[in-house]
Parts: structure tokens; C-alpha cells; sequence
């Protein structure tokens, strides 16, 4: 009985989500930080992808902000997508900063 009463706590909790989505999902096991110069621009940028939970899917952060990494909002990384996408990563936060300062190139990446 004390074993299934820590489970059902365990299954309560506000970290884990039991939702079925009928394949297991996956993020990374560290971060992944890369810098050099962009396809489009040749301005030097860094990009930086870390581990996700659960249910939370790509996105990115700018400026404190979560945007969802979709068609919608974003534009020009549909090859880093594609690339997480072929490698099954479902879920993780994606860091892109210009080295420059008074770059303002990845803002418009953002809509």
C-alpha cells in the first residue's frame, strides 16, 4: 500500500505530465553553444540550445521573452528546426544573440 501511495503522489506532481502523447518525447542532455557567422549576413552570432521538459516544445528566448518556435513568430531558422525536428528533439530553449552590440539583426528574427 505504501508503495502505490508514492506513486499517485508522485503522478501529482506539477513537474512531470502523464498526458499520453503516444511517443515518448525527448530534449538534450546539456547545452549546445555555438558561435560563427549567420547564412544570410556573415555577422557573427552565437546560438545556444538547452534542455526542455516535458510538454514545453521549442521555443525561443529573447529578451526574457518565450516565443514559440513556429512560422508564425519566427523566421530565417527553419534549419536549425529542421535539424532539431531530424533529430527527434521535441523539447528545448533556444538562445540567439548577436556578438555584435550594435547589431540589431536577430531582432528581426522575431516578428
Amino acid at each position: 500500500m505504501r508503495l502505490s501511495a508514492a506513486i499517485n503522489s508522485f503522478k501529482s506532481s506539477n513537474l512531470i505530465s502523464w498526458k499520453t502523447t503516444g511517443k515518448l518525447q525527448q530534449t538534450l542532455a546539456g547545452c549546445i553553444e555555438l558561435s560563427g557567422k549567420t547564412r544570410q549576413s556573415g555577422k557573427v552570432s552565437k546560438v545556444k540550445i538547452w534542455p526542455g521538459f516535458t510538454g514545453q516544445g521549442r521555443y525561443f528566448e529573447f529578451h526574457s521573452n518565450l516565443i514559440p518556435a513556429s512560422i508564425d513568430f519566427i523566421q530565417t531558422v527553419e534549419h536549425l528546426l529542421s535539424a532539431l525536428e531530424a533529430k527527434g528533439i521535441d523539447n528545448c530553449r533556444i538562445q540567439i544573440q548577436s556578438l555584435d552590440s550594435e547589431d540589431t539583426e536577430v531582432e528581426r528574427l522575431f516578428l
